[in-house]
């Protein structure tokens, strides 16, 4: 439904606060951040269950809380150590991120913005911003990589706004992928194959961090043949995102 109240902190947060809370089991912040190093060995549950989630979807939302313990950090990021070459895990709850970027202050700086609110999937994937940048600064403290969280939040809002339009003429499409200027459908089994400069990057959502799992041979026979892997559907992007 519709939200048409006044556009202002209080009212927003008094009509979707509870929503959004009722949705993530861990809203206190952890303890001591959790950051660890991991190898290619190591058996973690709660990763196959994410995965489970949200690559497979064999599991619902529910199922998944109902499987883990609540009183563990709900988020988990992966990055791979510069130096070592390791896989550093980043384990977070809500009350982290609520701590590190208060809700109210987020809320006021999307409308400053002129960000209007007009649905519940509006304010969580707004407020859902903060949780992909948290991990991100964490990091940027010991990585000699600059973060700039100014531009990480316009990209992210100039995103999410090319969803808000494509859903207009497609309110039946659950996921979206965006590439370049424009959002497309992420449809499982359909791989988008933009092509820039230096080769071409392949987006879909079937597997991992958005990337199916071609070996070497594929991905040349892909880049330089022409030749599609077996049981995917196969889409030509440039780098905005036009359909070739």
């Amino acid at each position: 439904m519709k939200y048409t109240g006044p556009q202002n902190v209080e009212s927003l947060m008094e009509t979707y606060d509870s929503e959004y809370n009722a949705g993530k089991p861990n809203a206190k912040p952890t303890p001591s951040l959790k950051d660890r190093t991991i190898d290619a060995d190591t058996r973690e549950p709660r990763i196959e269950l994410i995965q489970q989630m949200f690559i497979d979807e064999t599991i619902t939302t529910k199922e998944y809380i109902d499987k883990i313990d609540l009183s563990q950090p709900e988020y988990i990021t992966f990055t791979t150590d510069k130096s070592t070459g390791k896989t550093r895990i980043i384990e977070y709850t809500l009350g982290d991120v609520d701590a590190k970027y208060p809700r109210n202050e987020w809320i006021q700086m999307l409308l400053d913005k002129g960000i209007k609110i007009e649905y519940y999937k509006d304010y969580e994937e707004y407020l859902d911003i903060r949780t992909s940048m948290f991990p991100k600064e964490y990091l940027a403290l010991d990585d000699a990589d600059s973060f700039d969280q100014a531009d990480y939040v316009d990209k992210n809002i100039q995103e999410y706004q090319r969803i808000q339009e494509a859903r207009k003429s497609n309110p039946d499409v659950k996921d979206w992928i965006v590439i370049g200027e424009n959002a497309l459908p992420s449809t499982p089994g359909r791989m988008y194959v933009c092509k820039i400069e230096s080769g071409f990057k392949i987006r879909s959502k079937k597997t991992s961090n958005g990337e199916p799992k071609l070996s070497d041979e594929q991905k040349t026979d892909l880049q330089n043949k022409g030749i599609e892997p077996d049981g995917w559907e196969v889409v030509y992007t440039d780098e905005k995102g036009n359909i070739l």
